[in-house]
């Protein structure tokens, strides 16, 4: 393989850097640690790895740090870390293939987990030829490929992924970078009023920070710079589109949102966002056809990009398949479409979220008269059997009068859990059936449980039993149990 130099910057990163180091001690030749000012173990524990660690006066300006540890390299390539990234297990056969290709950039996936657990995927220009000119630009935010570019080479997109561990902090170590952060791009407009890159990153810094408003308008600003004075490509130019189309959106502004998501469609083809926030669009227009072609291109292209297949855009959200099948069973559904409504009600299933949800669902829809979706109920008590299914399919067997099927159901509900309201209507039904020594023995067990809502309620339907019976004794002595327990 190519030599490789792992060239990184870090300040204070000693809980973060042994995990970075670990994942590539095996794929790098060298590892260059520039140390912006540690306080901490960060030297430390580079040195253990074997890296060369450089002390290196902090300037405020991101590029001239990345660029002296560049200086520091001696392999033909450079792979650009931060402390809180990890390379993903299984990369190494794939960084030896791409090294062997006539490239001079290589993009890599970079997927952030936030601390809610889910991922956004970037693609940057993380791994490239070291050669003479090429260096970093932006004292925040920076980019090595315009200079790749610059220099008359070529980047290619690859399957190399990466784990971003950073925004699963707390708001108070966030907020600060955060403060910093916009110090910086402010600093990098002062300097450049063009840098449409910047205004990108200070509009989504501004809607992290709960300031939405503010930071649409900086997004907005990014894509008024003309193209000929940007340095937006259009990777990030779609992104940009996502983020106003999805705030229309949430405006009731559809008209509006329809064009930035067609734009970033024609800009990016290779992505879901766009897809998946046109499909929503045309759900809260009730245009369900259309939702569905949106979806099913949102997921076509998913599934690809979870085949490996790069994206054209520049940050993708990890939109689950199961969000999508959710969406497109809602749809089918709202089409009457029961069939296409199961296929996708499968996909979904076994996440408790979107089960509950459908569950809720269906039960609107069938208080809502439509009797169909009672097959989809049973189906989903077939596959996941449950308290919560079994209790609301009793509910609609019992609407509709078929006592047996709801006995049936009501006796499943109770496997389990033992729920009062379950019990007193198993006793109802039953006494309806004219079982009445099975309902007895369902419903005696109230008589240890006085002070159930439903006590009252089934000592009068235990009394009744008893009196259909013939056992008048017995039904007298429950009516003064009643009489007891509310003197």
């Amino acid at each position: 393989m190519r030599r490789l130099s792992l060239c990184m910057i870090v300040k204070n990163e000693e809980k973060f850097l042994p995990g970075c180091l670990e994942s590539v001690k095996n794929i790098v030749d060298e590892m260059i640690i520039v140390d912006t000012g540690s306080t901490d173990k960060t030297a430390e524990i580079a040195r253990s790895y074997g890296a060369k660690v450089f002390p290196f006066e902090w300037k405020n300006d991101f590029s001239l740090a990345r660029n002296e540890s560049i200086k520091h390299a001696t392999g033909e390539w450079i792979l650009i870390l931060d402390a809180d990234e990890r390379l993903n297990p299984g990369q190494e056969d794939k960084v030896k293939k791409y090294l062997s290709m006539d490239f001079d950039g290589l993009y890599v996936k970079v997927i952030s987990l936030g601390k809610d657990g889910k991922a956004k995927v970037n693609e940057y220009p993380r791994i490239f030829r070291r050669k003479e000119g090429v260096k970093f630009e932006g004292k925040i935010h920076e980019q090595i490929g315009p200079s790749i570019i610059k220099s008359g080479g070529k980047i290619a997109k690859t399957d190399i992924t990466i784990t971003h561990l950073g925004y699963a902090q707390s708001d108070e170590i966030m907020n600060k970078k955060y403060e910093r952060n916009l110090s910086l791009l402010f600093e990098q407009i002062k300097e450049n009023p063009n840098d449409a890159y910047a205004y990108y990153h200070i509009g989504v810094i501004k809607i992290l920070v709960g300031e939405k408003e503010e930071g649409i308008e900086y997004l907005k600003k990014s894509i008024q710079i003309p193209k000929e004075k940007s340095n937006l490509g259009d990777p990030l130019r779609a992104v940009v589109y996502n983020i106003l189309g999805k705030h229309e959106i949430q405006n009731g502004n559809f008209s509006e949102a329809f064009k930035y998501l067609n734009d970033s469609k024609k800009l990016a083809p290779m992505q879901v966002s766009s897809y998946y926030y046109i499909g929503l669009a045309h759900t809260k227009k009730s245009n369900f056809s259309l939702a569905i072609n949106s979806f099913e291109n949102a997921l076509k292209n998913l599934q690809s990009i979870l085949k490996g297949k790069p994206l054209d855009v520049s940050l993708e959200d990890l939109i689950e398949p199961e969000t999508i099948h959710f969406k497109l069973f809602l749809c089918y559904l709202k089409l009457s479409n029961l069939i296409k409504a199961k296929e996708h009600l499968t996909k979904f299933l076994p996440k408790e979220e979107f089960y509950k949800n459908a569950l809720d669902i269906l039960v609107d829809e069938y208080k809502n008269g439509d009797r169909s979706v009672v097959q989809l109920l049973k189906y989903i008590s077939e596959v996941k059997p449950s308290f919560e299914t079994f209790k609301i399919l009793s509910g609609v067997y019992q609407l509709e009068d078929d006592l047996v099927s709801a006995v049936e159901t009501l006796k499943k509900a109770l496997q389990y859990k033992d729920d009062d309201e379950i019990r007193y209507n198993l006793g109802v039904c039953l006494v309806a059936l004219k079982k009445f020594d099975e309902a007895i023995e369902f419903l005696s067990s109230f008589l240890n449980r006085r002070d159930s809502k439903f006590f009252e309620s089934s000592m009068k339907v235990l009394a009744s039993a008893y009196f259909m019976l013939g056992k008048v004794g017995d039904a007298i002595n429950i009516l003064n149990v009643i009489s007891k327990n509310i003197n």
